[in-house]
Parts: structure tokens; sequence; C-alpha cells
């Protein structure tokens, strides 16, 4: 009875630690899978890199998948001239998931991303342009950053972000559609279960307000 009482205290802990750096609220089953996963970004404002960075600390994921525009309060593909403070703020993204291993980084570039920039700060991480398939500890990953971009026949996970569109993933079996917009995900790399982890409302709330001049 001690050890579980003692086991739950630091699940509470560990959760309210999240909540106060993050802003993110965990599931208790995570914490048993730190070290065991694979962690999905897409579309994420520089405002919430501290957020980023403390969910990989965190987590300690095997492997980080993000499918676009990095930097999504540049919108570099209506103002390119601002292209020298994109590459600052990718070069801050570069040492937020420096815990992960380069080669087990995979970036999807954006209609608001400048793949050379990307390809020139993330050597040694996958780099794609648009859209790319690639295989991960077994898992299939089908990746795009808009999802009428997504390779087909679909794979068993399909991953992008862009646009808000909703998708359901109800049939066991089914190619599972992960859109990133709406929510971060994390995948048990052994069992291929899909943890779904809203972003908090200052991202939700700074996308709103810059939809008005495209995502």
């Amino acid at each position: 009875m001690r050890e579980r009482k003692e086991s739950l205290m630091i699940k509470n802990v560990w959760l309210a630690f999240s909540r106060l750096f993050s802003g993110i609220t965990l599931p208790y089953s995570l914490e048993d899978l730190r070290g065991k996963i694979l962690l999905h970004f897409s579309d994420t404002p520089s405002t919430f890199y501290g957020g980023m960075r403390h969910l990989i600390r965190l987590l300690q994921p095997l492997c980080v998948v993000h499918t676009g525009d990095f930097a999504d309060d540049i919108k570099l593909e209506l103002r390119p001239g601002e292209l020298s403070r994109y590459r600052m703020k990718l070069s801050e993204l570069a040492g937020v998931l420096a815990p992960v291993e380069k080669r087990h980084i995979v970036l999807v570039t954006g209609n608001h991303d400048h793949e050379g920039s990307v390809r020139e700060i993330f050597q040694g991480s996958t780099v794609f342009a648009g859209n790319g398939r690639i295989d991960l500890y077994g898992l299939d990953l089908n990746l795009s950053h808009a999802p009428k971009d997504l390779q087909k026949p679909l794979g068993r996970f399909n991953l992008f972000g862009h646009e808000p569109v909703m998708h359901r993933n109800c049939k066991e079996g089914m190619p599972l559609l992960l859109n990133g917009l709406y929510s971060m995900h994390v995948v048990n790399i052994k069992t291929g279960e899909v943890f779904y982890l809203p972003y908090p409302g200052y991202v939700d709330d700074a996308r709103l307000n810059r939809r008005k001049i495209g995502l």
C-alpha cells in the first residue's frame, strides 16, 4: 500500500510539472512510456517552443516528426522578406529538438517554410519537401504537410497538418489520419497506440488570429 501511494505521488508530481512548465496535461499512462514513443507536431508558432522543449524533456521521445510550418508565426510564403528572422527561429527550434538524435528527427516542409534553410540547419536529419514516406522503428509513416498530398495508398500512420480538417479514426486496423494542427500525437512505438494531446490554449489563440492571412 505504501509503495502504491508513493508511486501515485510521483505521478502526481510529474503531471503537475508538465502543466506548470508546458501548459500541457499528460495522462498518467505516458509516464511509463518515457523513452519509448514517437512525438508528432505540426504548425508550431515559436511561442510554443518552450512547451515543446519541456514536453521533450518529460517524454524523452525516441523520434520526433514535424509536418511543417516550423515557425508558424512567420508567414514566409506571404512575406519572403522575413527569411532572416525565420532562420533565427529555425535555429531556436533545432535547440529545442537537440535532445533527440538527429537521425531520428523527421521534418516535412510546409508552405511557410524555406527548404534550403531547413536542410542547412537540420543537417543529419531527414527532410522531405512537402511529403514523404519513412519507416521508423517498424512504424510505416506516411507524411505530408497538407492532407491532400498524402501518398497513396495510405499507410497505417498518416501524419499531416496545415488544414483544419477533422478525421475520425474509429475502426481498428484502418489507416490512422493524424492531424497535427489539432493536437500533438504520442505514438507507443511497441504497440502503435496513439495518445492525443491538445495544444495549450495560447497556441490555438495565436493560430486563430493568424488564420485571417492563411495557414
